[in-house]
Parts: structure tokens; sequence; C-alpha cells
């Protein structure tokens, strides 16, 4: 069973500061020793940037929330932790590849191959106050399409170096093997790259690839191209398996092998010593700010979620779990000092960390080159 826990690096929300007792904005702080946190517990990878409440009410000049950039919080995470994975969520609608590329290489050099890109798109609805362009897809098909090419391309441009590419020999002067570095040449609907990237192939081969979940038709059948991790939310056991096994059946209709895929259910843990005093944990939030109904939740004890995991993973529905503890830092700390040693006890996690990087976290092959002999 994978472990995942999403950091809530896409809003710092006042009623959660209201519960926790924090006397205010605290910056990068809470994210670094959530991190830590998380590592000490084993987990395979933190996510930042995804939102794990509803999105911030905008009313009369007042924004009640604050969003704090995923990518320079991984970039500070990579000098605070030393095993655990960490994924960074880049909306692709205003993106360009080489840009992707790029900096998700760099980061995988400076993390040692930990990193994972979440891709998605925040829709033209929502970026139209923030980013006012006219050349913004029309349509979720348009939108789907581009974010198919981007992610295309920003593998192609990780694959333009081989793994013997970087070559750095003093004694012939030679910086790089032109035998194993290649342009790509990409001429599409969306984008136009030659290529090479000027970063050398990322530690992993290819950062590990995320994608929420989306509707069966052309979005899901153009990211189950490159999906590696799907962040889904279904509602029922029946729901997932069914889910779990289309997405893993595209992946295989593009030439995939469809256990290259991990299927991994978001669920926000409310925990606490007894069914009871989680209850009124919950209602307090509740009275806080509106529920996120999208995403699904266990209100109740450390052995409670343990067993909901546990019932979950042996009916096949899913790969692992992405939790999102309801409040920083109380309810990461009960999973990782109560909920990760009952489900050790059952032999669905591992005792540590035996592997460097986040694919092998995760059982997911090295990436190669598609460039390589």
């Amino acid at each position: 069973m994978h472990l995942l826990a999403s950091l809530a690096a896409h809003g710092w929300h006042p009623a959660a500061w209201r519960v926790s007792g924090k006397p205010g904005f605290e910056g990068a702080a809470p994210f670094r020793a959530a991190a830590q946190t998380a590592e000490r517990g084993g987990l395979d990878a933190v996510l930042l940037g995804l939102p794990v409440a509803p999105l911030a009410v905008r009313a009369a000049g007042r924004l009640d929330g604050l969003y704090l950039d995923p990518l320079p919080l991984l970039g500070l995470l990579i000098g605070a932790t030393r095993h655990i994975g960490l994924c960074g969520y880049w909306p692709a609608d205003v993106a360009e590849p080489f840009h992707v590329a790029r900096v998700f290489a760099t980061l995988d050099h400076l993390a040692g191959g930990r990193t994972g890109w979440i891709a998605g798109l925040e829709g033209r609805t929502e970026l139209a106050a923030r980013v006012p362009r006219p050349d913004l897809p029309i349509d979720d098909k348009e939108a789907a399409l581009r974010l198919a090419e981007l992610i295309d391309v920003a593998r192609q441009l990780w694959d333009s170096w081989e793994d013997r590419g970087f070559v750095v020999d003093q004694s012939t002067g030679t910086f790089a093997d032109p035998e194993r570095v290649h342009p790509i040449d990409h001429a599409g609907r969306f984008f136009t790259v030659r290529g090479p990237l000027n970063v050398p192939r990322p530690v992993q081969g290819q950062p590990v690839i995320l994608h929420r979940d989306v509707p069966a038709g052309d979005a899901r059948q153009g990211a189950a191209a490159s999906a590696e991790i799907v962040l889904a939310q279904p509602a029922t056991i029946a729901d997932a398996k069914q889910a779990r096994a289309d997405w893993r059946a595209r992946a295989a209709r593009h030439g995939r092998d469809a256990d290259g895929l991990r299927y991994v259910v978001r669920t926000m843990a409310i925990l606490a010593e007894t069914e009871a005093a989680a209850a009124r944990r919950a209602a307090e939030l509740d009275a806080l700010m509106v529920p996120d109904d999208g995403v699904t939740r266990l209100v109740g004890t450390p052995g409670q979620f343990a067993a909901h995991l546990a019932e979950w993973h042996a009916a096949g529905a899913c790969d692992g779990f992405d939790i999102l503890p309801a409040v920083l830092p109380l309810d990461l700390d009960l999973l990782v000092d109560a909920v990760v040693p009952l489900l050790r006890q059952r032999g669905l996690v591992r005792a540590g960390y035996d592997s460097t990087t986040l694919r092998s976290h995760l059982g997911l092959q090295r990436a190669t080159s598609r460039f390589a002999a």
C-alpha cells in the first residue's frame, strides 16, 4: 500500500488556524515540519499545491485564504528532507513545455530523484481573473488536447539527454556526447520545440507524473498516456474498482504496461482518540468552513482509519491513498504516530525507506530515453 500526504500548500485558511491555535501566518515553517513528520512516518511522498478545501471566497475585495506557490516550497523541502518524495502542482493551462521540463529536471537533480509533477488544468473560468490571456483553449476538449501535447513534449525533452550524454571529460575536453544528446524537432498543434533540453537527464529518467482523476472520455484517454499516479476521489469501493480498471485499460491502449499506473484514493482524515472526540472536531471544522464535498473523509479513531484503508486496499479498489490531514499538524501527527504503526502490524506498509528515488518508493520502473539505442 502506498501512502502519500497532501499538505495545504495551496491555501492557508483561517479556519484551520483557529482550530490549531496557531498565532498567525508562519510562512514555510509548517510545510517543512509537516514534510519531516511525513518522512518520519515513511510515507512515499508529500503533495504540494492541490486544494484541500473549497476555493477561497472572494467578496467585497476580501480573499479568505493565502496561496503559496508549491514549486519554491518543493525546493525548500528538498533541503529539509532526505528520503520522501516531493510532488508539486503546476497547472498547465498557460505553461510551456520547455519551462516545465527544465524546472522539474533541475528539481529532480537537486532532490536526488525524488520529484513528481502534478499535472492538470485550472480551467478558463478560474484563470480568467488572474491570467486574462485570449489564447486559452476555448473548451475542455481543446484544453485536454493541449495538456496532453505539453506533457508529451516535456517527456521528449527529458529524453533528449541519454543517461551517458553528460560526459565532462577533462582529458579530452568533452562536455557532452553529441551522439547521446538529441534535438526533438517537435511541431504540433499547440507547440513547436526543437530541444534538446539545457539540463541533463533527470535522476529518475523522468519525474513521476501525477494526474487528478477526470471523467471517462477524451480527457481521461489523453491523461492515460502519461499518468503514473491518478489522484482519485471515488465515493465507493465499487466506483473505485471500476475507475481503476478503466484507467489501466486506457494506459494499455497507449502501449503502456498497466502495472505502471498507480490509482490512489484521496481521503481526508479527522482523527481523535475516541469516535466522539473526532465527531466534535469535525463539527467544529464544519461550523468554520464549508466541507469539501469532493473528498471522502473519515471521522474517527486511528484504528478505524487504519481499518478503512485496509478494507479498500484488500478489495482491490486502489493501490494506495493520498491522505489529507484536516488540520496540520494534529491529524498528520496522528497519522504517522498512530495509524501507520497499525498498518505496519498488518504488513501493509514498509518499516522504512529501502530506496532512494520516488519511482523506487512507488515500485515504478526508471524511465528510459526513447532515443537510446
